[in-house]
């Protein structure tokens, strides 16, 4: 069941997310979040860490 299936009006322009367990990723890798933070840096290069990050 994909809880945010009616979401896509909602989504962040130009954010595309890969994490498959955060309920702002509508399951498109789009973010549905009314705003996000990020850090600015990552462990990983090419990568940015979400602040608004919240598990399912």
């Amino acid at each position: 069941m994909n809880m945010n299936m009616n979401s896509d009006n909602n989504v962040i322009n130009g954010i595309c997310c890969d994490v498959e367990n955060c309920v702002y990723n509508n399951g498109s890798c789009c973010c549905t979040a009314k705003e996000i933070h990020v850090k600015n840096r990552s462990a990983e290069p090419g990568e940015t860490m979400c602040e608004t990050f919240s598990e399912i």
